[in-house]
């Protein structure tokens, strides 16, 4: 597993040196910004002729430059026994590079040391502590700061193994590179022609449905701003619904096999609609939903009935049957309503509008049933997203400089995310617009229009898509408030959606920038696997599994260092249907006694246990 996931890191990862030419420093800087530091680099960079293909490589001259850097330096300053040890260390180093394996970061999503890795790969710093016969020393960094930089370790030790071994803490930082992450991005058979505004997934079946405004996909199915995305079904990859809609879609909502379809149009699937209308999934059927006499921008179930917000009369509507409701009730004006969620038992209302209430009370509000209700003073800006994260209520905003994101805590609304806002491990963000919120686990995503860059010592940058995490707990070390860019896309992200096999995601993007030769997504997309985030989840542990989807059989790498392994699988019932013990590093596991379907599949170890959603196709 080891090897694939390295070629899906060199992927991933060579991005950052494409088409850079000759450009040696610069491409060193991305390994390690210490080389601003260094005062004679420049003359071991004239003597060096080379050109590395991908990040490995490129660690890998860093490290042999560096190496002959040290090497040349005045050591006059340490005593017998530092030199000797020094010169040692100096070859071990020489071996790491030459040998060229590096650790994998696949815990995070941004380029950054990783002490030790999940297959016990060591570090630069951490392998030179190893071989010295100070292992433990490494681990214990590892426990505790598993991704500090040199300079930001507080463990014990480091300081004076430096010294017995004739470094200085400026030269171990100086060897230290940053790992990138290994995300694969996928595109879903070229893409479409147009922006896609929504996207929705049934777990049970897998279909995904993206909605916007587009008329085929990019290899010329025709879908008229409506499609489903069918992965390996009767060899198509986009399937039309009918002959779609007339006109833009902006929401969608799938329940009890019938997807809801709102917008801007006037037919749906050949039949009159104006602006909400509902397909049939089992019988392919489109039929019209009465009408709203302007755009319909949000859906929700709400109580067991059909809502629908937009900039129509009155906002906010409810389905009785036969026609629409207006439960706003004259107190919502202004532009509209642009996103409904199911929140304590009421439902929660966000967009650009102000309540009558006789003080200012703007873009958000609730609905229990019967009544429009407040929410705290309102959003400082206009609300497009409305998304539950650990137990708290988020706003995705219109940004305006004072607000990108905020929570709702115990009575009104905070900022919690705004332009320029320096988080921990430096991060800062600059956007106009977050447009959409999902969850995955302990994690917040964010997709919109907008930059992000992390990163201490080298520092990361992405734009349109990022994640969120309120706290981290690695080893004894708590993180706080962690903002970090997932993917550099060229335009905005529009829609999130969580699904089984991975996080798609739509807007008006077409390239993913820094990918070797380029990646083309056309406006959709997904990011792969289990563990897209790099943040950890609430399970104790995380662990490799391979393919996903699958058909009679599934690899499980174990985690490093595990023992007592057990696997089981359970169906959405909860019902266990599959359960081995594992013996291996690697697992082959035979599931052709399953139906296809979404499962669970867990995993128990000496170190805890965890799961994982899995695919049978």
């Amino acid at each position: 597993m080891k090897s694939l996931t390295t070629l899906l890191l060199v992927f991933a990862a060579a991005t950052l040196f494409a088409n850079d030419g000759n450009n040696t420093y610069k491409n060193l800087l991305q390994v390690n910004k210490e080389w601003t530091k260094q005062p004679d680099a420049q003359a071991v960079l004239q003597s060096y002729v080379g050109a590395p293909k991908n990040f490995n490589e490129w660690i890998a001259t860093h490290l042999m430059l560096v190496e002959k850097t040290l090497r040349s330096r005045n050591t006059t300053g340490l005593n017998k026994s530092q030199k000797q040890n020094r010169a040692k260390m100096l070859d071990e180093l020489h071996h790491y590079w030459q040998v060229g394996i590096f650790p994998i970061n696949d815990y995070l999503t941004y380029k950054n040391p990783v002490f030790i890795d999940r297959y016990g790969t060591h570090c630069a710093v951490g392998y030179l502590m190893l071989k010295s016969g100070h292992g433990d020393l490494a681990k214990r960094i590892d426990a505790n700061e598993k991704f500090a930089y040199v300079r930001q370790i507080k463990t014990e030790g480091v300081a004076q193994w430096a010294t017995e071994f004739g470094f200085t803490v400026d030269e171990l930082a100086w060897i230290q590179p940053g790992y990138p992450a290994s995300m694969p991005t996928y595109d879903l058979d070229g893409g479409v022609n147009g922006v896609v505004n929504v996207i929705v997934a049934d777990t049970v079946s897998g279909i995904v449905y993206a909605g916007g405004s587009f008329s085929h996909t990019t290899n010329g199915v025709a879908c008229n701003n409506i499609a489903a995305w069918i992965s390996g079904f009767a060899g198509w990859s986009w399937i039309a619904l009918g002959t779609g809609v007339n006109g833009d879609v902006h929401t969608l909502l799938h329940n009890n096999g019938k997807l809801y379809v709102g917008g801007n149009f006037t037919q749906a699937g050949g039949v009159n609609a104006k602006n909400i209308a509902v397909y049939d999934v089992s019988t392919g059927q489109w039929s019209a939903m009465g009408q709203l006499d302007s755009t319909v921008q949000a859906l929700a179930i709400y109580n067991g009935d059909v809502f629908a917000g937009g900039k129509f009369t009155g906002f906010i509507s409810k389905w009785n049957g036969t026609g629409w409701t207006d439960v706003g009730q004259g107190y919502l004006y202004g532009e509209g309503v642009r996103t409904l969620e199911v929140w304590n038992n009421l439902l929660a209302i966000g967009g650009n509008f102000e309540l009558a209430t006789g003080a200012l009370r703007q873009h958000v509000a609730t609905y229990d049933g019967t009544y429009i209700g407040m929410l705290g003073m309102g959003t400082l800006t206009p609300v497009n997203d409305l998304q539950m994260y650990r137990g708290k209520l988020y706003a995705a905003c219109d940004v305006a400089a004072v607000c990108a994101i905020a929570k709702f805590d115990e009575s009104d609304w905070v900022v919690h995310l705004k332009n320029d806002t320096a988080q921990i491990w430096e991060s800062v963000f600059n956007g106009n617009k977050v447009n959409t919120l999902q969850v995955r686990d302990s994690t917040l995503l964010i997709g919109g229009d907008f930059s992000c860059s992390t990163g201490g010592g080298i520092s990361y940058s992405g734009s349109h898509l990022m994640q969120y995490n309120d706290s981290l707990n690695y080893g004894s070390t708590t993180i706080y408030d962690v903002y970090a860019p997932m993917l550099t896309l060229d335009a905005p992200v529009h829609t999130l959606q969580m699904s089984p096999d991975g996080l798609y995601f739509g807007g008006q993007f077409i390239n993913q920038q820094n990918m070797v030769s380029g990646t083309t997504l056309n406006r959709i997309a997904k990011v792969f696997g289990s563990g897209f985030t790099g943040m950890p989840t609430d399970n104790q542990f995380t662990f490799s599994y391979y393919p996903n989807p699958t058909t009679g059989w599934v690899n499980i790498q174990l985690p490093y260092g595990a023992k007592d392994a057990r696997m089981y699988i359970t169906d959405l019932q909860g019902r266990k249907v599959l359960q081995q013990p594992l013996y291996q590093s690697v697992n082959t596991v035979s599931i052709q006694s399953l139906q296809a379907g979404v499962y669970v599949l867990g995993l128990t170890t000496s170190q805890g246990q965890s799961s994982a959603r899995l695919v049978i196709e």
